[in-house]
């Protein structure tokens, strides 16, 4: 199985970066209600916010469409090799819940520290105090801790969903790969008697029935 490769990684960075900016609005607006915009203007959250959520919407819609991709590629060559009916190790709920926790780990801390660097530096550019660590436990944030944990285990269940199926069709892609391989040594040497037989006996029957020399007269 291909394990922590460049692209698990990126995928990864990704999701977390579309967590943080759920997570971010999603305390906005448990924390202002309706006024969730004028928070967002009053604490810095201009045109360079928008920016970037729009940033952010692209990437997950890549990543959804790229994925999407490689597990039909992947589930179209499982079907072609008849691969669907065999049973891998890596189809157990276990694995399902050890990529998830493994994603969540990584998603919720990366989320928490975008959200705290990008609150420092949006309220300095307004001429804001920069609060620090506090935005993770101020009055002035709801829940962010909860709303982030909630949103980082979402993301981390979309990518465990991901990875363990494209592992389980992986690994189904190879047993099938290997199995014909295996079929075809084992029908080489069943049928290999079966032609000698044959034509030991098309010379023995060209032997007997053909009539003895005549000898040479004296």
């Amino acid at each position: 199985m291909i394990q922590g490769t460049w692209r698990d990684r990126f995928r990864l960075a990704a999701l977390a970066a579309v967590a943080f900016v759920l997570a971010h609005d999603l305390v906005f607006l448990l924390t202002d209600g309706g006024s969730f915009g004028l928070a967002l203007a009053r604490t810095g959250h201009g045109d360079q916010w928008t920016g970037t959520v729009i940033v952010v919407a692209g990437l997950a819609l890549s990543l959804a469409i790229a994925g999407a991709v490689r597990l039909m590629r992947l589930s179209r060559l499982a079907a072609e090799l008849d691969a669907g009916e065999i049973s891998v190790r890596e189809g157990r709920p276990s694995d399902l819940l050890s990529h998830l926790l493994k994603a969540w780990l990584l998603i919720l801390p990366v989320a928490l520290v975008l959200f705290v660097i990008v609150e420092n530096l949006e309220h300095l550019s307004v001429g804001l105090p920069a609060p620090g660590l506090s935005v993770l436990g101020s009055t002035q944030y709801h829940s962010v801790l909860g709303v982030f944990a909630v949103v980082s285990l979402l993301a981390a269940l979309v990518d465990a969903l991901y990875r363990w199926r494209r592992d389980v069709l992986v690994a189904r892609i190879e047993a099938a790969r290997a199995r014909p391989q295996h079929g075809r040594a084992v029908v080489v040497r069943r049928h290999l008697p079966w032609l000698d037989r044959r034509h030991v006996s098309i010379t023995t029957n060209l032997i007997s029935g053909r009539a003895p020399p005549r000898r040479a007269v004296a």
